[in-house]
């Protein structure tokens, strides 16, 4: 499996497109969560062409917001003029907030939600059991945060990913990503601290911590902040509580698993 960064920023775009990652193998291409300069990063690579699916962890804006373009009709306009059609792309978002939320921001904005379902095969999911995406396994475990969030755990049978999405550490997050060949975790802050579990996230050192005692094989560092000498000491407390691999994600970083 190959897993390609596109975004990684927290928040806002500054430097960098948030949280969107593509994940290709024999399972075909999936995109984990599509923030803000998602859509434009798949556009330049080619990967829209060959999207199989998309899976959002959770709602807020820096891991959702490019939905609402990519739901809009000079996007399906362009795909018809670049591949010679449009394809409704299979969209799994969380059951309790996804499909509202997203409508909701779409009409706030002035345009039309009925786009969502033109451009969209949408399912809804939960944490009741693995679904099928492609040729891929999804299995789904809620993270503590302040909205419905879910960490998310790719396999296609030989390699499997885990995407911690955001979240404090926890005991579940660390059974959930247990043996995983690639731990993409973020790394939101640098020192621990009170806001780390009050707004649902976690630093460097938690997460090498949740990569070392789940057994996984490599760690990538992502959901970070536009502040690099603070990623560069995330990077290297890292490292110092981890034996594997660990990076930190770069956009266009492509990481074979």
């Amino acid at each position: 499996m190959r897993l390609e960064i596109l975004g990684l920023r927290v928040g806002s775009p500054l430097g960098a497109g948030c949280p969107s990652y593509a994940v290709s193998g024999d399972g075909g291409t999936l995109l984990l969560d599509c923030g803000p300069g998602a859509l434009d990063a798949l556009w330049r690579s080619g990967l829209i062409g060959r999207l199989d699916g998309i899976v959002v962890s959770h709602m807020h804006q820096d891991h959702m917001l490019d939905l609402v373009p990519f739901s809009n009709g000079v996007t399906r306009e362009a795909l018809r003029e670049r591949f010679g059609e449009h394809r409704r792309i299979p969209l799994h978002v969380p059951r309790e907030t996804g499909r509202r939320v997203l409508t909701e921001v779409i009409a706030a904005l002035g345009s039309d939600p009925g786009g969502v379902d033109e451009s969209f095969d949408l399912h809804e999911y939960d944490d009741d059991g693995p679904v099928r995406v492609s040729g891929y396994e999804v299995t789904f475990a809620p993270t503590v945060h302040t909205a419905p969030c879910y960490a998310m755990r790719v396999t296609d049978g030989t390699a499997t990913l885990v995407y911690g999405a955001d979240g404090a550490y926890t005991d579940a997050l660390v059974r959930h990503v247990s043996g995983a060949d690639l731990a993409l975790l973020e790394a939101t802050y640098l020192d621990d601290g009170p806001e780390l579990a009050e707004h649902g996230h976690m630093n460097g050192e938690q997460a090498a911590a949740v990569a070392r005692e789940a057994g996984a094989r490599r760690l990538v560092l992502t959901h970070v902040m536009p502040f690099d000498e603070e990623n560069a000491e995330n990077l290297r407390r890292a490292r110092a509580r981890f034996d594997g691999p660990v990076d930190l994600a770069d956009p266009g970083a492509i990481f074979d698993f």
